[in-house]
C-alpha cells in the first residue's frame, strides 16, 4: 500500500512481479468529490496498481445521500472490474453509526466490492454479519500476533499490519516453542 504519489517508484521497484502495489483513493476522509476519486482510481489502475482502497464520504452518508455515495462506488468498481483490480471499501470513519456502516456493508455488496475492511475490532463482528460471504473481510491495524489470530478467528480473510516484522517475529518465536515441546 503506498501513497499515489509512489505507485511508479513502487511499481518500478517490485517490477510487477508477485507484490501488487496498491493504492487508496479519497484518503484519509473520503471527503474528495466523485470526479477526483474516479480519476484518481481510473489513473492507479493505470499506472499498475491493482488494488484501490476507497474511502467513502462520511457527509455525504449522514446526510443520507446514499446514491450519491453508491454511485460513486459503482464507478470506481467497475473500474477496477476492467482492470482486473481489487477493490476494497475502507468502513473506517469515527464519524459513522452503526447503521451507516451497516449501509455501506449493503453498497458494498451491491457495487460487486472484493472486500471491506476496518482498523476497528469493534466493527468487526458488525461487518461480517452484514457483508456475508459476498464481501470478505479484512482488519486494518494489527500489531501483534494475537490481534492477528484474534482478526482471522473473528471471521476475516486476511489482515493488514505496519508491523509485519514485529508479528512475524512473535510468529516464528511461537513456532520455536510449539516446535520444542
Amino acid at each position: 500500500m503506498v501513497r499515489p504519489c509512489d505507485v511508479d517508484s513502487a511499481a518500478r521497484f517490485l517490477n510487477l512481479g508477485a507484490v501488487k502495489v496498491a493504492g487508496v483513493t479519497g484518503y484519509p476522509f473520503g471527503g474528495s468529490n466523485t470526479g477526483v476519486k474516479v480519476y484518481e482510481c481510473r489513473d492507479l489502475l493505470r499506472r499498475g496498481v491493482r488494488q484501490i482502497n476507497a474511502y467513502p464520504n462520511p457527509g455525504k452518508l449522514l446526510s443520507r445521500q446514499f446514491q450519491h455515495q453508491e454511485v460513486e462506488l459503482i464507478q470506481m468498481a467497475d473500474s477496477c472490474i476492467e482492470a482486473g483490480a481489487i477493490l476494497k471499501v475502507v468502513v473506517d470513519s469515527d464519524l459513522l453509526n452503526e447503521e451507516m456502516k451497516i449501509i455501506l456493508c449493503r453498497m458494498a455488496k451491491r457495487v460487486n466490492a472484493h472486500f471491506v475492511t476496518t482498523t476497528k475490532p469493534r466493527d468487526l463482528e458488525l461487518l461480517l454479519k452484514h457483508c456475508g460471504h459476498q464481501v470478505k473481510l479484512e482488519c486494518g491495524g494489527v500489531e501483534t500476533l494475537e490481534q492477528a489470530r484474534t482478526a482471522l478467528a473473528s471471521g476475516c480473510v486476511r489482515f493488514s499490519t505496519a508491523m509485519p516484522g514485529a508479528v512475524l517475529a512473535e510468529l516464528e518465536k511461537a513456532t520455536r516453542t510449539k516446535a520444542a515441546t
